[in-house]
């Protein structure tokens, strides 16, 4: 016989009061990170299935390669018409090899390139990477072209005054190479006032379950994005995005 309503949350406050009283998650603990792991490979596992084939994708060729992110671009660049006008927004830039491919390969008088870091690594811990990795010590990428400007510091320093003046009147591209679930989900909550159907969002590590991929899952529930899966490379690794 099904639990009625009432029967069923005074269960789940009585399982609450012991596990607290309890305290017993000194037991769960060693336990937490891993459980959590599992749970999000088994959401993006079915997020993939959800979304089906899309249309660009490397299944004929399973084996993982840094620079398949680059075919990506240029199909989604040709896909999307993405050589004309844009604003290119970088969060995560490290050495700059992924912003200097838009600045090469849209050479339009009107785009305007920017990235985000704070050029020291990571400010936390992410995976077996430690606090400052990925540090190009200090400093950003040397551009000659004027299209092209850096925000340099924490998101959470640096956006919020980028977007009192950013118009997002053209087609906005943004690449996120954040890592990190809080940076991403920052940059997403952030920015979200500024999406309008046919922008396109890239992440460098939306395979990873508990970071990238966590932070947009949590956005999309959040505010209710809506959005069409254009590509996926490297076992999902790197994807492309196009607001709806």
């Amino acid at each position: 016989m099904a639990l009625d309503t009432t029967t069923k949350i005074n269960a789940g406050r009585k399982v609450k009061r012991f596990f607290v009283t309890n305290r017993l998650h000194r037991f769960m603990e060693p336990f937490s990170d891993g459980m959590l792991k599992l749970a999000y490979l088994s959401k993006l596992s079915r997020w993939c299935d959800d979304q089906g084939v899309p249309e660009w994708n490397d299944r004929l060729d399973p084996e993982s390669r840094a620079e398949k992110r680059y075919d990506l671009y240029r199909r989604v660049m040709q896909k999307e018409g993405l050589d004309q006008a844009i604003d290119y927004l970088e969060f995560g830039v490290g050495q700059g090899h992924s912003f200097d491919w838009w600045v090469v390969n849209n050479t339009d008088a009107g785009s305007q390139f920017t990235g985000f870091d704070t050029f020291t690594g990571l400010p936390e811990k992410w995976g077996y990477f430690n606090e400052g990795a990925y540090s190009a010590g200090g400093k950003f990428p040397a551009k000659s072209d004027g299209r092209c400007s850096f925000q340099t510091g924490l998101f959470q320093d640096t956006l919020d005054r980028f977007l009192e003046s950013f118009q997002g009147s053209r087609k906005t591209v943004i690449h996120l190479d954040a890592d990190l679930y809080s940076s991403t989900l920052f940059v997403l909550t952030r920015i979200a006032s500024k999406l309008k159907a046919g922008d396109i969002l890239f992440f460098d590590e939306f395979g990873v379950p508990t970071h990238e991929f966590r932070a947009f899952s949590d956005f999309v529930w959040a505010y209710r994005v809506k959005y069409k899966l254009l590509g996926a490379v490297n076992n999902y690794m790197q994807i492309a995005i196009r607001i709806e």
